[in-house]
């Protein structure tokens, strides 16, 4: 194989537990990650004949520390560093804690990119006895380089690859910590192009989402207090098919208010199946409330997409029927 046939792969470390080191004090970033790190991809790469170039976000985050930024921040980081280095596909490592979300909403930002990209991180640090760096990284940068062009965004972690947009944690310490429990969606319709006015023109920040989950003791008071803080979209996680306490006092009100104001997605708790606010009676009270069906997202994905289509501008029955629509894999179409 000449020089210019061979594959390349970019990494790109934004920190977590990979990049990590036990101290007296617990795990804590390790200083010298920048040179393991190096060393390790080399080794990976070299039997592989794949070139290899090593990028790190800087300063490096702490998963539970991300924010409504740190998805986009990437995606622009590695956008930029895609158009100069030309890699055949791109890893990026990520702590534990948020890799599903950042990983959904990275399979929104860079669904155009033309160029695979697989999230992977791990639940010990590199070098801890019995770790799992080594083979996750090993699985992502396989995964990378040997996908077609323009393949949805994928997890690799544990021995396996997994959606981005249909995967989330379900164990803090195994080392198969990620599960998907529903397959990719099929007959995807591609993200689409940004509104007239993308919100990221007219806002300093990216759109906050927040979700709320019901259970028995929740009050009308309770739901209004957790939009108090101003989000500009909200995701709710309903009982079963898309169910939730609609005789409670104020419920109902507070409900149209919120569906006033900002977008509210409705999701189910159930680990499988999904939301149809069709089906019981009180799942048409939220629909009459404005409510939007989020079919069977994930909340992860529901998040990321909300929070997606709000930040390229699009708002009322165009972010509706946007939602209702299956983009990159990540729900069945509202159809259906």
């Amino acid at each position: 194989m000449s020089v210019s046939a061979r594959p390349s792969v970019l990494v790109f470390a934004t920190g977590g537990t990979i990049g990590m080191r036990s101290t007296d004090g617990g795990l804590a970033p390790d200083p010298d990650f920048a040179d393991v790190l190096e060393d390790l991809v080399d080794r990976i790469c070299a039997p592989l004949g794949i070139d290899h170039r090593v990028n790190h976000l800087s300063p490096a985050i702490d998963s539970a520390n991300a924010d409504a930024e740190t998805a986009p921040k990437i995606a622009r980081a590695v956008r930029a560093r895609v158009r100069t280095q030309r890699p055949r596909g791109v890893v990026i490592t990520h702590g534990t804690d948020t890799l599903a979300y950042t990983a959904a909403r990275l399979a929104f930002e860079l669904a155009d990119l033309g160029v695979p990209i697989v999230i992977t991180g791990s639940q010990l640090p590199h070098g801890a006895p019995g770790t799992d760096a080594d083979d996750n990284l090993a699985l992502a940068i396989r995964a990378a380089v040997k996908a077609a062009p323009g393949s949805p965004a994928a997890i690799a972690f544990g021995g396996s690859l997994l959606p981005a947009v249909r995967t989330t944690k379900h164990d803090s310490v195994s080392l198969t910590a990620f599960r998907a429990e529903l397959p990719l969606a099929a007959h995807s319709s591609g993200v689409p192009p940004e509104a007239a006015t993308p919100r990221s023109e007219t806002a300093s920040a990216p759109a906050r989402v927040l979700s709320f989950r019901f259970v028995p003791a929740v009050t009308a008071d309770d739901l209004r207090a957790a939009v108090g803080g101003g989000p500009h979209g909200l995701v709710l996680e309903c009982y079963g098919s898309g169910n939730g306490p609609m005789s409670r006092p104020g419920m109902l009100g507070t409900l149209r208010e919120l569906c006033a104001a900002l977008p509210v997605v409705a999701v189910t708790q159930c680990v499988t199946g999904g939301v149809d606010l069709d089906r019981y009676a009180v799942g048409r009270e939220l629909a009459a409330a404005g409510v939007i069906d989020g079919g069977d997202l994930t909340v992860e994905a529901a998040t990321a997409k909300l929070g997606y289509l709000l930040d390229r501008g699009f708002s009322g029955d165009g972010l509706r029927r946007l939602m209702h629509a299956n983009l990159v894999g990540e729900r069945a179409d509202h159809e259906s």
